[in-house]
């Protein structure tokens, strides 16, 4: 008996080894040496854990962004990576990206399924982050219009109210002006703020159950995310879906927010409800938009698109404010440019208007490099399903399965494309004053602060245009104090944020 239950656990052992190394390394082992073999250098091949653990170092020494750029030099712009057990073809180089971005050549390439593991737990399966072919190419024209100007326009009132709000609250309390307060937990409730209003026509200064909803249960659904991808339980499919590591939370957190949105829903539908806007809000506009066929959006792609808009819009632009309001506090002539611009154009604390947006080409300015220095969501990844050829004069082989991870930190900073790469200058961005027209970059995708081609940020006009909003605001009508003795340490998590939060006092400027 005692044999033959050894013999079982043997076999069980030699099932599970086979069945790790067919699933888990002989793939990436074969797409690792494919790319080695046409010279593309890059980290050893680790079975498994890959560079991860030297990853988790870095992070643990708040360098991992500086790793990725050593990373770059040592072995150049198109390199080897292990994330885990999966390998990664990191590439740079805006000549093959180019070819891999393009629409033209979008047929080619999706998002990687770990990337959808993490996403459409939260977000759902139709949501456009990770919908792909005809049902994102669908949901995409049906809701472009939502991005339009003319309806972003009657947005501008819900972001600077909520921007005077959110001014107001800072500057008028006595604790805020004798102790320093952590700028990211601000920004995060600001951009929440704005997007749920814009969204769903919820106040969060009268709906304390939006509040709690978003604020509190939102920044748990993160962290647990963020915990569970530096595991890598997130990038292998049957261990996502087993009851641990923080699963619990996530199912919890994510019931609740989706029966909020679900009731947001009906209650628009039977009228119980109405925009915040001038005009019609964003859930309007989805409720109302329809495809070439003449249907509508379902109510479960309705939340999905809903989600997608708050989560992703609310987090990015929060971390795009944090470094810019660190590179005010820590660049004086830029901060005085943005001043001299706000008081010309918005004279007497007056509040911004569409008309005025044009005008604020220095703070627009310091949005795009900032944006190239510190992007919010500077990894992004795509995953060839066919076999495909890029570049020209640089070819390279992209076997099926292969995924591409595009790190725009580090091509931001290339000092073949950027003069002074390293150096904070708003000026390179700068219009022609009798044009409008902006400087012609180096490269067209030498500049990926919202991806490109079909599957750029949707949202990215609509973060611009807040972005422009708070940065007029906060510097017309505050003063910053940044806290001495402070480490500021970017860190990735899903966007790059300052690791320690970014403190500062805050209060009201003399107009």
């Amino acid at each position: 008996m005692i044999a033959q239950a050894l013999l079982y656990i043997l076999a069980i052992v030699v099932l599970l080894v086979a069945f790790v190394y067919f699933k888990l390394v002989r793939r990436q082992k074969q797409l690792y040496d494919a790319f080695r073999v046409q010279g593309i250098k890059g980290e050893p091949f680790v079975p498994l854990v890959g560079q991860i653990l030297e990853l988790s170092k870095q992070r643990d020494n708040d360098t991992s962004v500086v790793y990725f750029q050593e990373l770059a030099k040592k072995h150049g712009d198109v390199f080897l990576f292990g994330f885990g057990p999966l390998t990664r073809l990191m590439c740079n180089d805006p000549d093959l990206l180019a070819d891999v971005l393009s629409r033209t050549n979008s047929v080619n390439y999706e998002k990687p399924l770990d990337f959808k593991l993490v996403f459409e737990t939260l977000m759902g399966s139709h949501s456009l982050l990770v919908a792909e072919g005809n049902e994102h190419e669908r949901a995409r024209r049906m809701i472009n219009p939502a991005f339009h100007h003319v309806n972003l326009k009657s947005m501008i009132s819900i972001i600077t109210d909520q921007t005077a709000k959110a001014i107001a609250s800072l500057t008028t309390n006595k604790e805020h002006e004798s102790k320093p307060v952590d700028l990211q937990i601000e920004f995060n409730a600001l951009t929440l703020s704005i997007i749920v209003s814009s969204a769903f026509g919820a106040d969060f200064e009268t709906n304390t159950n939006a509040k709690e909803i978003f604020c509190g249960i939102l920044a748990e659904l993160l962290d647990a995310i963020e915990y569970r991808s530096m595991r890598m339980i997130n990038q292998i499919p049957f261990l996502s879906k087993l009851p641990f590591w923080r699963k619990n939370l996530i199912d919890s957190g994510v019931r609740t927010i989706g029966a909020y949105v679900d009731q947001i829903i009906a209650d628009r539908r039977q009228g119980r409800s109405a925009s915040l806007c001038c005009g019609a809000d964003l859930l309007d506009l989805l409720l109302s938009a329809v495809d070439d066929d003449g249907q509508t959006l379902t109510d479960q792609e309705i939340k999905e698109q809903s989600l997608t808009f708050v989560l992703a819009g609310s987090e990015t632009t929060a971390t795009l404010m944090v470094w810019i309001l660190y590179v005010l506090m820590t660049h004086e002539d830029v901060q005085q440019a943005c001043r001299e611009e706000v008081d010309r154009i918005l004279p007497n604390g007056i509040q911004p208007t569409d008309e005025h947006l044009s005008q604020l080409m220095v703070c627009e300015a310091v949005i795009n490099e900032t944006l190239r220095l510190y992007p919010a969501a500077p990894f992004f990844v795509r995953q060839a399903v066919h076999d495909h050829v890029i570049g020209t004069e640089r070819q390279l082989h992209i076997q099926t399965g292969s995924t591409i991870v595009i790190n725009t930190n580090v091509l931001h900073r290339r000092d073949d494309l950027w003069p002074r790469p390293n150096q904070f200058d708003y000026t390179r961005w700068m219009r022609d004053p009798k044009t409008g027209l902006k400087p012609k970059l180096s490269h067209p995708y030498a500049y990926l602060p919202f991806a490109a081609g079909p599957r750029n940020c949707i949202g990215q006009n609509f973060a611009l245009l807040e972005a422009k909003l708070i940065l007029a605001m906060l510097v017309q009508r505050c003063t910053f104090q940044m806290t001495s003795g402070q480490k500021i340490a970017p860190d990735v998590k899903i966007t790059m944020r300052a690791k320690y939060g970014l403190w500062a006092k805050v209060s009201q400027r003399q107009i």
